[in-house]
């Protein structure tokens, strides 16, 4: 009896194996789009390609943008300190 209820639970426990690896236990779908996306994000070294379009890119969001913004608050301090009569403070 032993060893037939030692079977038995090998039996059920493979039948439980099976059913637990068929089965997806979160219920999640990969969405296309973001795996993809995600892969994309990985090999972007592999994949960047130099251009004049890039460095036109890098020029003006890496050097121009951030000119126009310290300028931008380098005449508002300087406006502030026309209106309060003071002196201008020098920035570089």
């Amino acid at each position: 009896i032993k060893e037939h209820s030692h079977a038995l639970r090998n039996i059920q426990n493979n039948e439980k194996k099976k059913k637990m690896a068929g089965s997806d236990p979160t219920s999640v779908k990969p969405n296309q789009f973001v795996e993809l996306h995600g892969h994309a994000r990985e090999v972007v070294e592999k994949t960047f390609k130099f251009s004049p379009r890039t460095l036109g890119v890098i020029g003006i969001f890496g050097i121009a943008v951030p000119y126009l913004l310290y300028q931008g608050c380098v005449n508002e301090f300087h406006a502030a300190d026309d209106k309060y009569n003071r002196e201008r403070k020098k920035f570089m």
